[in-house]
């Protein structure tokens, strides 16, 4: 797993980080209170793959103005610093440094800024971001300062180009884009990324030397994000960069929850529907098998009886968290209402389909959901059906009946539609 690395030399101050970055974002932490055991912690592990990011003192009693970072650094791990020193001349050379970000220990609220630096590293490794310049020199410059923040990086360097690496590459959240480019300007590489991406899923940054309020206007007007003028410092650089990502990833929180079942996470039954509309389809045409279970906790109404719907509740989250280790990205798995829940697996089917389903059964029997101190053990019955019938609501009712065939020979079982 991996790991934050913490090189401060007050235990006090140490101990708050650690508590703070585990308790809350669950991520292991290793600590140094000096120069050398830092440098033990990183040469026991020479490839640095355990340390996805360094919170670092910049005074430390065996290594002063910052030698800690420039170790660090060199090792390629994205370090932060925390200092109470916030002098003009000593943030310039903080971030000469190439650093992610610097943190006051002078507020209690830059904790919880450091926190969200650290999730942030954690989250930009799989976000992909683009840049956009004719001049190599401001590409590279923007590249460097990106990837010193963990993102991976695309670039082009003219609008045609980055519409093709677009089209490549649909999995790009951030396009940062020159204003004055040869043939296609910003603005209209703005205006031709929006007709394919609305600004909730990508968001796009125009900069511009020549920048006013006429050209900021143009770009917001024309489908962009944000405008940044040149020049601009790192430290703004990243705020913008980061601001916009945050308001995407907020409304993108905002439209899962719209389909998610509240206490268990997984999709709701609407969700469940209008997926299944489209997978039908998909089966119908013969692109891909597919196997729809509806799924059953067993005498659940004694489990609410018997403990309480507070333990009830667990054992629902509980047998939801075994449907979500088990089926995959690309599967649909639902909460219908109550106990009920139901699966369509994607790519599968037949003997295969039965064994999988088969596997969940006996791994809900062996667990145990956990409700205070109770331990609550509880069974399955699933009804599956893989013939596409005439709609998915067929194929609903068909599988429904092998449930409740299953229930009626002796729960526990899984038992094929007719």
């Amino acid at each position: 797993m991996e790991k934050v690395l913490i090189v401060e030399d007050s235990k006090v101050f140490a101990r708050i980080l650690i508590r703070k970055i585990e308790d809350e974002l669950f991520f292991d932490t290793c600590w140094a209170s000096n120069f050398e055991e830092a440098r033990y912690l990183i040469e026991e592990n020479p490839d640095n793959h355990n340390y996805f990011v360094a919170l670092l003192d910049l005074h430390l009693p065996d290594a002063a103005d910052g030698r800690i970072v420039d170790y660090v650094i060199d090792r390629g791990i994205p370090s932060i610093v925390f200092t109470g020193d916030v002098q003009s001349e000593v943030r310039d050379r903080i971030w000469s440094k190439k650093v992610v970000d610097y943190v006051s220990k002078e507020s209690p609220d830059s904790l919880d800024y450091l926190c969200s630096l650290v999730r942030r590293i954690s989250l930009n490794k799989f976000i992909h971001v683009l840049v956009v310049d004719d001049s190599s020199t401001v590409r590279r410059h923007l590249m460097r300062l990106l990837e010193a923040h963990e993102f991976i990086v695309h670039e082009a360097d003219t609008g045609d180009r980055a519409i093709d690496v677009l089209t490549r590459h649909p999995e790009i959240r951030v396009v940062i884009t020159d204003y004055f480019m040869p043939g296609m300007d910003g603005v209209e590489l703005t205006r031709r990324i929006r007709r394919g991406h609305r600004k909730d899923e990508l968001a796009v940054i125009g900069i511009s030397a020549y920048g006013n309020t006429i050209l900021s206007a143009r770009f917001i007007k024309n489908g962009a994000n944000d405008f940044l003028n040149k020049p601009f410092s790192s430290e703004e650089f990243y705020c913008r960069v980061t601001q916009n990502l945050e308001m995407l990833e907020y409304i993108q929180k905002l439209r899962e929850t719209s389909i998610r079942d509240p206490l268990t996470g997984l999709y709701n039954r609407r969700h469940f529907f209008d997926a299944a509309k489209i997978l039908h389809g998909q089966l119908c045409r013969g692109e891909t098998p597919m196997t729809l279970a509806m799924i059953d906790i067993d005498h659940f109404k004694k489990v609410n009886d018997t403990y309480g719907h507070g333990v009830g509740d667990e054992v629902l989250k509980h047998v939801a968290q075994g449907l979500s280790n088990r089926f995959r990205g690309h599967d649909v798995v639902a909460r219908l209402g109550g106990e009920e829940f139901c699966v369509l697996a994607r790519g599968l089917a037949g003997e295969q389909a039965m064994d999988v389903f088969n596997d969940l059964r006996n791994s809900i029997e062996r667990s145990k959901a956990k409700a205070g101190k109770a331990l609550v053990g509880v069974t399955i019955s699933l009804g599956i059906c893989d013939k596409p019938h005439a709609s998915v609501d067929a194929m609903l009712a068909a599988a429904d009946a092998a449930l409740y065939k299953a229930k009626r020979t002796g729960r526990n079982r899984v038992l094929w539609a007719e």
